[in-house]
C-alpha cells in the first residue's frame, strides 16, 4: 500500500477533486503535482497547452526518458479530510501523457503539511495534527 490524499486541483474556476499519490521520491525544487492527460484536459490545460509552458524530459522510476509539460505555479492545491481542507497551495502542473495517477511531489507534501508515516500500511498526518492523529490511505483513482 503506498499514501494517497484526497485533493482539489483548480485553474481558475475549473476544478477536479479525486486521489492523489504522496509520492516522496518525486523530487521537484518546488510545489510540483503530476497530471494524467484526462485531468489535464478537466483543467483546461490539454490538448491545448496554456502559454508559458515549458516542455521537458523526466526520468521515470524505471529511468526511462519521457516528456512532460509543465506550467508553473498555475494549480491552487487543497488537500480534504473529513475534519478539515488544507491549502490553497499553488504548485506547478506537470502533464505527462501515459501517466494515469494524480501525483504529489516531495515539496508538495511539504508545503501541504503532509507526513508520511507508514507508508507501507497507507498511514499518514499533518504536520499540526494532535500526536495521537493518524489518518488512512484513499483508494486509488485512476484516470
Amino acid at each position: 500500500m503506498v499514501v494517497r490524499v484526497r485533493v482539489r486541483l483548480e485553474v481558475g474556476k475549473l476544478n477536479v477533486t479525486t486521489n492523489a499519490l504522496a509520492h516522496s521520491s518525486f523530487e521537484s525544487e518546488e510545489p510540483e503535482v503530476v497530471l494524467p492527460l484526462k485531468v489535464a484536459e478537466k483543467l483546461n490545460l490539454y490538448p491545448k497547452l496554456p502559454s508559458g509552458v515549458i516542455v521537458e524530459e523526466y526520468t521515470s522510476v524505471g529511468r526511462m526518458r519521457i516528456q512532460a509539460f509543465r506550467t508553473p505555479r498555475i494549480l491552487k492545491v487543497y488537500v480534504i479530510c473529513e475534519d478539515k481542507v488544507k491549502g490553497p497551495i499553488t504548485a506547478t502542473a506537470v502533464i505527462v501523457p501515459g501517466e494515469d495517477e494524480v501525483t504529489l511531489s516531495d515539496k508538495t507534501l511539504d508545503t501541504l503539511g503532509i507526513m508520511l508515516i507508514k507508508p507501507g500500511e497507507g498511514l499518514w498526518k499533518f504536520t499540526d495534527d494532535p500526536p495521537n492523529i493518524t489518518r488512512k490511505s484513499q483508494p486509488p483513482e485512476r484516470w
